[in-house]
């Protein structure tokens, strides 16, 4: 199965096919069905929190992680966690890491 690593605010990471329905997940949501480890959840859950920490409510548009470095290491450790994903799960066969559309759909596969 193809899974998407996609993040948004208000919504799972994951995004692929459970049950003949398409939609974005949550790690509690997806782990089991994937087959993922409690610690590789456990990690994708902070991952994803970092993000979600990173909303400005009183003005969505002003939304930012506090520096471009720290930026940065969310997107490295992301793709950490992609290939992580990939190596883990039983039947995930190519996970394609977007983190919020910093890649291109299908241009950082695993």
């Amino acid at each position: 199965m193809e899974l998407s690593v996609l993040v948004g605010y208000a919504e799972g990471p994951f995004y692929f096919e459970m049950e003949g329905e398409y939609g974005n997940f949550t790690v509690e949501e997806a782990a089991a069905y994937l087959g993922l480890s409690d610690d590789l959840a456990a990690a994708v859950t902070s991952w994803d929190a970092e993000y979600q920490a990173t909303l400005d409510q009183t003005y969505p548009p002003d939304s930012a992680f506090p520096s471009p470095e720290a930026h940065r290491i969310w997107i490295e450790k992301g793709k950490e966690l992609a290939a992580r994903i990939k190596q883990e799960s039983p039947i995930v066969t190519r996970v394609d890491y977007q983190a919020n559309s910093h890649y291109q759909d299908g241009t950082c596969v695993f």
